[in-house]
């Protein structure tokens, strides 16, 4: 059986369990249960507007490139963020498909993209 230093007791890697990624998605699926996406937009404070997509949400993005040529993404919404600088919604989206070649997709480029930009495709 083979051993390494995750192991310093001989313990095989073959009976080793993978605990803190069973917790951390056994903790989104209760999250989900508790607070379901539809349900987060209505709990905010009065003074912030009500974010134009929620989690789950497919929507899309349109831009002129560096060629003068038409682009699209089409991606998911994973994240929603209060800019406070800007005084709006943003949004961490997984790209899932666009004009760029497949091999480019699934992407997600962490940049927290602004609403205004962005075009909603379906509800979650």
């Amino acid at each position: 059986m083979p051993h390494s230093a995750d192991c310093p007791e001989g313990r095989s890697q073959l009976f080793t369990f993978p605990r803190r990624e069973l917790l951390q998605r056994l903790a989104s699926a209760a999250l989900l249960t508790i607070f379901p996406a539809h349900q987060s937009a209505a709990k905010l404070p009065a003074k912030y507007p009500v974010p134009s997509f929620r989690v789950g949400d497919k929507v899309s993005d349109h831009w002129i490139d560096e060629f003068g040529r038409d682009a699209c993404e089409l991606g998911e919404v994973i994240g929603i963020c209060w800019e406070p600088h800007d005084e709006t919604w943003g949004y961490h989206i997984n790209w899932t498909g666009g004009t760029m070649p497949p091999e480019y997709y699934p992407c997600f480029d962490r940049h927290l993209t602004v609403g205004g930009d962005l075009r909603l495709v379906s509800h979650a």
